[in-house]
């Protein structure tokens, strides 16, 4: 079991970066797509299959980046699976991720499943490889990452949900999850962006930071891409008919990010490594720690099965557990603080 686990790892690009910041996202979806159903076979099926599929063209997306990044990241004093694991190997990684995931995108969706994974496919290919290489075109390559890392996965959930017949995809759920998954997705990006601003400078690629700054990008973020994400993620809340239970505990959560706004002493680095005053929202706890936990609750309701996926969310995702405990910890003692006597 050991050396299965070695060989399996010995294939992985950079896997903490799609697997603890991409699939959380899948699975807050995929449960709230799936809440209200009882936990089948066909439910488990499509859980496991659209998170599957996203490792597979993350681990694809991450090396085939590497690869075509080497002398840029050697630059830039950044670290490179690609140069550690060599050419050859990585480029085996990349076919193979890429067979695979086109596989898992026609179990998970039929052909149109294989037909959006492919899209997502070549995404990776125009984002990296010479002489398209958008990722040194600005808005371009924002809008190429958005699409592959928030936009692919949300579109391949719809499908899951339609495929296995587990529940009826609407417009307006359709453009919600558009709406929720496209600015989360430059949100994420332009997150990045910013932290990697100075390194960027040093090998020599120029971002949409570089030519608006970092102030005119956090705000664009704050005040134009955070509200259109959250009403997007609203609405496919109301679409889905989240029950009683959701909806109190998202108003818990509200309640809970008001309260680390408004106390002081809570910082959020999506923006500047140094960290800055905390800003609701930002730094994607929803969906990485909370979201996953109180979808679970409320899809209880219908079946108490689902309750399953809180001691496996935590085995598998403890690191954003834990840093929540913390903050929730912290929120407790500011609350609670006894008055010192005067």
């Amino acid at each position: 079991m050991h050396k299965w686990t070695l060989s399996i790892d010995r294939h992985l690009v950079r896997p903490r970066a799609w697997w603890f910041n991409k699939i959380p996202l899948s699975v807050t979806l995929m449960l709230l797509l799936v809440d209200g159903r009882a936990l089948e076979l066909a439910v488990g099926l499509a859980l496991l299959l659209v998170a599957l599929t996203v490792c597979s063209v993350g681990n694809y997306g991450y090396a085939l980046n590497d690869l075509y990044d080497i002398d840029e990241d050697e630059r830039a004093g950044r670290a490179n699976a690609a140069a550690t694991l060599g050419r050859t190997r990585a480029g085996w990684i990349v076919i193979i991720s890429a067979l695979l995931a086109e596989l898992l995108g026609l179990l998970t969706g039929g052909w149109r499943g294989g037909l959006l994974t492919l899209f997502a496919l070549v995404l990776p290919m125009l984002y990296s490889l010479p002489p398209w290489r958008i990722k040194e075109r600005k808005w371009l390559g924002v809008a190429a990452d958005a699409l592959a890392a928030h936009v692919f996965p949300a579109m391949l959930a719809l499908l899951a949900v339609a495929h296995f017949h587990i529940r009826p995809v609407p417009l307006l759920l359709i453009g919600a999850l558009l709406a929720w998954s496209a600015t989360a997705g430059i949100r994420g990006i332009l997150s990045h962006q910013l932290h990697t601003a100075d390194r960027d400078r040093q090998a020599g690629l120029r971002t949409v930071v570089h030519d608006f700054g970092y102030l005119r990008i956090e705000r664009f973020i704050a005040f134009v891409l955070l509200p259109i994400e959250v009403i997007g993620f609203l609405g496919a809340v109301a679409e889905c008919r989240v029950g009683w239970t959701g909806l109190a505990l998202g108003l818990a959560y509200l309640l809970y990010e008001a309260i680390k706004a408004t106390i002081g002493g809570f910082t959020v680095i999506a923006f500047r490594p140094a960290g800055q005053p905390y800003i609701p929202f930002v730094e994607e706890s929803f969906y990485k720690a909370w979201g996953p936990i109180l979808m679970s609750l409320d899809a209880a309701r219908a079946d108490p099965a689902f309750l399953i996926a809180i001691p496996l969310y935590w085995l598998l995702f403890r690191p954003h557990l834990r840093v929540e405990a913390a903050r929730l910890h912290a929120v407790a003692q500011a609350l609670f603080k006894a008055p010192k006597p005067g």
